[in-house]
């Protein structure tokens, strides 16, 4: 796993780059569609949902021909199909999203939000705001990928609201989370948003970086990302 994405000074500014890559993996690893299945059969209303509007403008089929996959009478029936998590936006309002892997949030919550509600409760929001509504325009006609990156308790690949999150007692009970978010047209006016979600013990992939990126988080930011008691323990460590 590279660590490329992980910057000092750390920002939460929508920093991205061009992608031209695979949308899915074509192979998808058994695990996640039996840890999506799982998830969908305790969660299902709070993961999966989609809008009348959704539904009016057959988007499925579309998402459906830009993955080459076959047809599919809901999202969920879709996303069950392939590793990412799946949503999508129209005139930059989520109208469908099937999120087996949420980070602290309720995916249906969203629905028929636009970037700006989906980037409220972000810690240092301000330039994510004030970009959402061109960051809209921008993913109906660019194929873009960015990183979103965390160290945690929780070894799960969803960090659902409900998820107990486990005490720190070692370093080696420690995670590093990673979500690898690719946007892509669908048309004119609708994107694909598609997050791989990544966990892996923070011991394999460990790196002075880490530190020092989480030492320059804001006290907003280390609060939102449940950091705080992390990184005073990381810094307590000889590495």
């Amino acid at each position: 796993m590279h660590l490329d994405f992980i910057k000092t000074p750390f920002t939460n500014n929508p920093s991205m780059q061009k992608y031209s890559g695979d949308l899915i993996n074509n192979s998808p690893r058994p695990k996640y569609i039996e840890e999506k299945i799982k998830q969908i059969s305790l969660l299902e209303p709070e993961l999966c949902g989609e809008t009348e509007l959704f539904q009016n403008l057959q988007l499925l089929d579309k998402v459906s021909d830009l993955l080459k996959m076959g047809k599919f009478n809901t999202i969920k029936d879709l996303s069950i199909q392939v590793e990412e998590d799946i949503a999508i936006m129209h005139k930059g309002k989520l109208e469908a999203i099937s999120f087996c892997f949420p980070s602290g949030w309720i995916p249906t919550k969203a629905l028929g939000q636009d970037f700006a509600f989906l980037h409220e409760p972000v810690a240092d929001n301000d330039l994510l705001i004030k970009s959402s509504q061109k960051l809209s325009k921008y993913m109906c006609s660019h194929s873009i990928q960015r990183w979103v990156w965390n160290v945690t308790t929780i070894k799960n690949l969803s960090n659902h609201p409900t998820i107990k999150r486990p005490k720190l007692t070692s370093f080696d009970e420690l995670y590093f989370r990673l979500e690898t978010q690719i946007s892509t047209p669908v048309d004119e006016e609708t994107s694909l948003f598609l997050v791989l979600v990544e966990v892996v013990p923070l011991n394999k992939v460990w790196n002075s970086r880490i530190l020092e990126s989480i030492n320059s988080m804001s006290d907003n930011v280390l609060n939102y990302k449940n950091l705080i008691e992390i990184k005073k323990y990381l810094n307590g460590l000889k590495f």
